[in-house]
């Protein structure tokens, strides 16, 4: 994914060096880029809203690890080893 946004990046800041080399006012330029800026929330919108979760289900946080949940259930301080903290 960062591949992906560094590629635009660069992408854009070419476009607008060049833009600004032709001798465009920067009010068009100023434009321009608020206009990709909305464009860019419009497309990133979906990702966000649908596949970014707040929380992680222990199962799935294991998932192809060679950890069990009681390895990295949290032991209160001053519980001995083996022993649940509350």
């Amino acid at each position: 994914m960062a591949g992906f946004y560094k590629g635009l990046q660069s992408a854009g800041a070419a476009v607008w060096w060049r833009l600004d080399g032709v001798g465009r006012p920067y009010n068009t330029i100023f434009t321009a880029t608020w206009g990709l800026l909305a464009g860019g929330l419009v497309v990133a919108a979906p990702v966000v809203f649908l596949f970014i979760k707040d929380t992680t289900p222990i199962e799935a946080d294991l998932r192809d690890t060679d950890e069990t949940q009681v390895d990295v259930e949290p032991v209160a301080e001053g519980a001995g080893k083996g022993e649940k903290g509350v």
